[in-house]
């Protein structure tokens, strides 16, 4: 006779680490002036992006949300990150970008990659990632 087990078939855990990026109005960014503007700046919220986690064990704290930044093909080097913004949420909405291309012959185009890593509680990790691109064009 074996014993009953109710609830979890055995041998089924928890559903595998899973993330999902919300990017609904994330549009190409455009820093575009007169030269004498240069530089110019985005604000927080013209990059929004939030990630959903399922899946994983969630037993004590639940999910942890880790965003990294890299730039892409910025050869004539008119973008950097003005403020990095908060990085530890799920929602990532408070990045700033500075672009000065008055010494740069343009439009200059740049990709940002924006990187989500969250994790469980179990320590198992998932990545997701979406190059967001910029224009900068000083007039």
């Amino acid at each position: 006779m074996f014993p009953l087990v109710s609830g979890v078939a055995m041998g089924q855990g928890p559903a595998a680490l899973s993330i999902t990026l919300n990017v609904e109005g994330l549009d190409p960014l455009d820093l575009i002036a007169p030269a004498g503007a240069h530089p110019v700046d985005s604000t927080a919220g013209q990059i929004d992006v939030t990630a959903t986690a399922a899946g994983g064990d969630t037993s004590c704290d639940g999910y942890a949300y880790a965003w990294t930044l890299t730039e892409l093909d910025d050869n004539q080097n008119v973008l950097s990150v003005l403020a990095a913004g908060t990085q530890n949420t799920a929602q990532y909405d408070t990045l700033t970008l500075r672009g000065d291309s008055s010494g740069a012959p343009g439009p200059n185009e740049v990709i940002m990659r924006l990187t989500c890593t969250v994790t469980d509680d179990a320590g198992t990790t998932a990545e997701i990632s979406i190059n967001q691109p910029v224009t900068v064009l000083a007039l």
